[in-house]
């Protein structure tokens, strides 16, 4: 994964109602953005406003039933960045302690 796709998964997850997004579809299979705008009480607008922003991302993956579009979190791609992160950090921290 490169440097300009995990810079734009960390924009995506730097606001705070786009990370309990993910938060919220962390603990389900899929959800629609209806029930996300309700359960955060925010409008559904700007639900499919922060939904589209994840997708854009690759963080977020949409389906359409109807007038309904449901989300599901893209765990793999969530996964694999945190971790590059976490790797950087862990190699950083030991050249550190090397020198």
């Amino acid at each position: 994964m490169g440097h300009q796709q995990r810079a734009k998964i960390l924009m995506a997850l730097a606001d705070p109602t786009r990370l309990q997004i993910v938060e919220l579809l962390a603990g389900c299979d899929e959800i629609s953005s209806s029930t996300i705008a309700e359960t955060l009480t925010i409008s559904l607008s700007l639900a499919c406003h922060h939904t589209k922003t994840l997708a854009d991302a690759g963080l977020v993956e949409k389906r359409k039933e109807g007038q309904t579009t449901y989300n599901r979190l893209n765990r793999s791609l969530l996964v694999q960045s945190l971790e590059a992160l976490t790797q950087q950090v862990k190699e950083y921290k030991s050249q550190k302690t090397e020198e």
